[in-house]
């Protein structure tokens, strides 16, 4: 019976100990906002540009907004958002998003030269101290 209630502690203790708190990271601090990617008409006929665009109209503190856009260009394209890194991560930052609440990023096939990508968006409100991040997501050129 001792042996059973030792046991039982230290699987609760461990449980317990290592458990995540997911309000740690202030997930989801920023909820108000709406980024989509679409492809454009670009300069090569052959292949499309991506436009990355968001919204954050719907957010009345976007004073303390800042976005970083995560670019990672990829190989292998047929394994979506598994595919082999291309080239380094690429890293677009938006620090001033008050002038305009619906803005964008044009991503062009000529000076990311890969087929495909995969794309993040971090979310920062420096005034709450919070961070907000997107999953990965995939696009082609093509």
């Amino acid at each position: 019976m001792i042996k059973k209630l030792l046991c039982l502690s230290l699987i609760l203790f461990y449980t317990f100990g290592y458990a995540q708190n997911s309000s740690e990271g202030n997930e989801d601090c920023i909820r108000n906002f709406e980024i989509i990617a679409t492809s454009v008409n670009g300069s090569n006929p052959r292949v499309d540009d991506i436009r990355i665009s968001w919204n954050f109209s719907n957010d009345t503190e976007v004073d303390n907004l800042k976005l970083i856009l995560k670019v990672q260009p990829l190989n292998a394209c047929w394994d979506g958002l598994s595919g082999i890194d291309r080239s380094e991560l690429r890293s677009y930052s938006f620090n001033d998003l008050s002038e305009a609440t619906n803005n964008h990023a044009l991503l062009e096939f000529r000076n990311i030269d890969s087929k495909c990508i995969k794309w993040k968006v971090i979310i920062i409100d420096a005034a709450n101290n919070c961070e907000t991040k997107t999953e990965w997501q995939f696009k082609s050129f093509i």
